[in-house]
């Protein structure tokens, strides 16, 4: 039983809770080697933190990883196009070149607004003046032949079926140059994602079959990359019944055709020991 303590001033006794060793020894020596183990316990976990510590940042020798790419490809449908025009027109003076493109170009925006194209759709490219210098075999030099103004406007066309009637307008309506379309999708996000799953089972396909090629046991995904590797197909441009050259003739079909959207992956595991 536990052994009574009497206190120095001899009033009190303190009974302790632990025998003495040669009261109980089989007591004691559990006792002892519970908390023997406690202290190699706590020393092994010490030691075992104070080394993950030490390689936190470290990165995973490259021997004991594989890195594999993998690419997804996806087709869409283009719902928009950009068409690009311009007016080139010359007078004898900046202020009487300037006037006439302008009002070209005031009359052209009027009707391509009046097809259905959106105001904040047409957007200017570029505005250039600059003098039309003409030479002169007789003299062999160079002679004022009044002043040049260029203006180009960027269209977007949201309804892809309504780029003939566009290009027509443009033709009518005093544009000097032309070029477009080009076919785009709005908003890629959605093909994007569907490429980037197909390009990461892709990469997962190859790492699994080279795993079992080579022995070894994928343990985890401990690098990630990807890029964009897009192409878009040059449309093509049906000129058969069009005479373009008048700028006014019969508007040529357009086909649209298909996007396609590619990902590329790379994707690094580690190897199980």
């Amino acid at each position: 039983m536990p052994t009574p303590i009497k206190s120095l001033s001899g009033s009190q006794t303190i009974i302790s809770p632990w025998p003495k060793w040669n009261e109980n020894k089989p007591f004691a020596l559990a006792l002892l080697l519970v908390l023997s183990f406690l202290i190699v316990f706590l020393m092994v976990k010490t030691g075992q933190s104070i080394r993950e510590t030490a390689e936190i940042g470290k990165p995973e020798p490259f021997e004991h990883q594989i890195t594999i790419d993998g690419q997804g490809k996806v087709m869409g449908t283009p719902d928009i196009a950009t068409v690009s025009m311009g007016i080139e027109t010359k007078g004898g003076t900046v202020a009487v070149a300037q006037q006439q493109n302008t009002d070209t170009m005031n009359t052209l925006v009027n009707r391509l607004i009046a097809t259905g194209i959106l105001e904040e759709d047409i957007q200017t490219a570029n505005y250039n003046v600059y003098e039309n210098n003409i030479y002169n075999p007789e003299t062999e030099m160079y002679e004022a032949g009044g002043w040049v103004v260029s203006q180009n406007v960027t269209v977007k066309v949201r309804d892809t079926s309504r780029i003939s009637t566009v290009l027509d307008t443009a033709g009518k309506n005093g544009a000097t140059n032309i070029s477009g379309p080009n076919f785009t999708i709005d908003d890629p996000s959605v093909l994007k994602d569907a490429a980037r799953g197909k390009a990461i089972a892709d990469a997962s396909e190859k790492a699994q079959a080279l795993a079992k090629t080579l022995g070894v046991r994928l343990k985890k995904v401990v690098g990630y990359s990807e890029w964009s590797d897009s192409g878009y197909p040059t449309p093509y441009y049906d000129y058969v019944r069009s005479d373009m050259r008048g700028m006014g003739g019969a508007s040529p079909d357009m086909y649209a055709g298909s996007n396609e959207v590619t990902l590329n992956v790379s994707i690094t595991y580690q190897l199980a020991d």
